[in-house]
C-alpha cells in the first residue's frame, strides 16, 4: 500500500460494515482504480464530540504513524457530513472477532499478556511522540 490513493469518494465502493463505535462506522471497501480491498472509517462529524481542528489533527497524525502495532491511515477526506479515513483492511479481524470465533470461553492468560504487551508498546510509541490515543479497545479478555 505504498502507492497514492485518491481523495475522490467515487473511487471507493463501500461494502459491508465491519465495525462501529459511538460516532464512526468502519466498512470493508474496494478502491476501484486498483481493485484493492481497504477499510474506510466513516466518522459522523455531527455526532463527534471533538471540534474539527482536533479531528483534522488526529487524521494527520494517523497518516504519519510508523509502528507495527498501530494502523496507519492511507488518506482522509470529507464526504457530506462524514470524515472518511482510508486504512489497510485487516482481514483477520479484531481480537474480539477472533475470540468470538475461536475462543468463546476467552483467551488464555498467556495470550492476554501478549496482547496487552503489544498494545502497551503501541501506546508507548504514541506517547513518546506526543500523541494520546483516545479510543483504545481491549475488550472481553476473559481468563480461564
Amino acid at each position: 500500500m505504498g502507492k497514492n490513493f485518491s481523495v475522490n469518494p467515487n473511487d471507493y465502493k463501500l461494502l459491508e460494515e465491519v465495525g462501529y463505535g459511538a460516532s464512526a462506522t468502519v466498512y470493508r471497501a474496494i478502491y476501484l482504480p486498483s481493485n484493492e480491498v481497504v477499510a474506510v472509517k466513516s466518522l459522523d462529524l455531527d455526532r463527534c464530540n471533538s471540534n474539527l481542528d482536533d479531528i483534522r489533527r488526529e487524521a494527520q497524525t494517523m497518516s504519519l504513524i510508523n509502528h507495527p502495532n498501530v494502523i496507519k491511515s492511507i488518506c482522509s477526506f470529507v464526504v457530506d457530513r462524514n470524515l472518511w479515513v482510508v486504512m489497510p483492511f485487516m482481514a483477520q479481524g479484531s481480537c474480539l472477532h477472533l475470540m468470538k470465533i475461536a475462543y468463546p470461553e476467552g483467551f488464555e492468560e498467556s495470550a492476554i499478556g501478549s496482547i496487552l504487551k503489544e498494545t502497551l508498546k503501541a501506546l508507548e510509541y504514541l506517547h513518546r511522540h506526543g500523541h494520546i490515543h483516545r479510543d483504545v479497545k481491549v475488550r472481553q479478555l476473559h481468563l480461564f
